[in-house]
């Protein structure tokens, strides 16, 4: 754990795991994505945005306001094997891409409620996340 956003910020970059940033409510969830705004995160809107984050130096964030989806899910799962699969629903067709892992940060921001019914819904996404901040 560490002591500041600061210092996770710092350390998640060019990680080869999912970051995670557990907030105990919303507002403190909204801080979160003001700071991380602030510290030039993007936000990702889907799997497919995010997606393109990961192959070039880029600092993204994704919230997570209820359940985990799958497709996020299955990004974890995949990001530090060096290979992502995803399914793109805009273009209806599989695509695959590499991680460039230098400069590139993900993190996925979510309550602690939200990740309870993760967690309850048979995802054991705890275990795959990389550094994890929690205030």
């Amino acid at each position: 754990m560490t002591n500041t956003i600061k210092d996770f910020l710092k350390y998640a970059n060019s990680q080869k795991e999912v970051s995670l940033m557990i907030a105990k409510d919303d507002d403190e969830l909204e801080s979160f994505t003001k700071k991380l705004s602030e510290a030039e995160f993007r936000q990702a809107v889907d799997t497919s945005d995010l997606f393109k984050q990961i192959t070039k130096v880029s600092k993204s964030f994704v919230v997570i306001k209820d359940i985990l989806p799958k497709d996020l899910y299955d990004f974890a799962v995949q990001y530090p094997t060096g290979q992502v699969e995803i399914y793109d629903k805009f273009n209806l067709k599989s695509q695959t891409v590499t991680p460039v892992y230098k400069d590139v940060t993900v993190v996925y921001v979510l309550t602690k409620t939200a990740l309870k019914k993760t967690q309850e819904s048979g995802f054991g996404f705890l275990e795959l996340a990389g550094i994890t901040y929690q205030a």
